[in-house]
């Protein structure tokens, strides 16, 4: 099976530069600063946006949102050790900022660090009624193979924001995660295409052993959507680790559709918010 290397999909958490600007007391071109650092990190356009950020925290060090946002921009660089200085002095400045915790949280994740937990919880906390926030306790959760108290974390996300693919592509996972496979394809149908489904629960199956079953299901999807890239490369694994021959259908791809504007491609992944698949939630 195939290490979990999508941890790295757990991205920067986004959030509306319109509360996070209400507080201060800069000046005008300062406010239309730091909106323009909260669009640039919700793009993920981290080189502008540190290079904004920097500027703006030398004007003003102690501010709670700019160290937020640069944290997070350090974080996606890499830089985690940078990240939690910033993200742990944004809590000093605002103890009560539900985003700087949420942020300190993926960044532990990142990091399989125990204190993770806490920090969601406290974003939870501070924001109950953020489907963002409880989809990344969800996240979490799942990441500690707690999959249960995951599932319903994950519930109170969905009831919020029903139709987010993330959320419910999450709780797939999750369900399939706990051995409720039937709830799992019904979870990841409501979260993507057909073939998105049948990946997601393909993936699913082969996270548990099964490869039999994974390639059975991705051998569906790539008949259902023969385009799409991630379905082809996890059948050609599938049907490598079985020793079975590569089906006609994935030995060569066709011409490439047009461009869709389809927001969110469902990853074969249970994730955490990030800023460029989906406005949260």
């Amino acid at each position: 099976m195939r290490s979990a290397s999508w941890l790295a999909l757990a991205g920067a958490l986004v959030f509306s530069s319109a509360c996070s600007t209400a507080g201060h007391k800069a000046d005008g071109p300062t406010l239309a600063r730091i909106r323009l650092a909260h669009d640039l990190v919700g793009r993920g356009d981290w080189g502008r946006a540190f290079q904004l950020l920097d500027e703006l925290h030398r004007e003003l060090p102690r501010d709670g949102d700019i160290l937020t946002l640069r944290g997070i921009v350090y974080r996606e660089r890499g830089l985690y050790a940078d990240a939690e200085a910033d993200l742990r002095a944004a809590l000093v400045a605002t103890p009560a900022s539900a985003e700087a915790h949420a942020a300190l949280g993926i960044l532990y994740d990142l990091e399989l660090r125990p204190e993770a937990e806490a920090q969601h919880r406290a974003a939870v906390r501070l924001g109950p009624d953020n489907a963002a926030f409880l989809n990344n306790l969800g996240f979490s959760l799942y990441l500690r193979r707690q999959f249960k108290e995951a599932i319903t974390e994950y519930e109170k996300a969905a009831r919020l924001v029903p139709l987010s693919r993330r959320v419910r592509t999450n709780l797939g996972f999750a369900c399939a995660a706990s051995g409720d496979w039937r709830r799992a394809a019904r979870e990841f149908a409501m979260g993507g295409s057909e073939a998105e489904a049948k990946n997601n629960l393909g993936f699913a199956y082969e996270r548990r052993g099964d490869l039999s079953n994974a390639y059975d299901l991705y051998l569906e999807a790539i008949r259902l959507e023969p385009t799409m890239p991630r379905v082809r490369s996890n059948l050609v694994h599938a049907a490598a680790v079985l020793g079975r021959p590569t089906p006609p259908e994935a030995a060569a791809p066709p011409p490439a559709p047009a461009a869709s504007a389809a927001p969110d491609a469902n990853p074969t992944a249970p994730i955490s918010n990030e800023p460029t698949k989906e406005a949260h939630p």
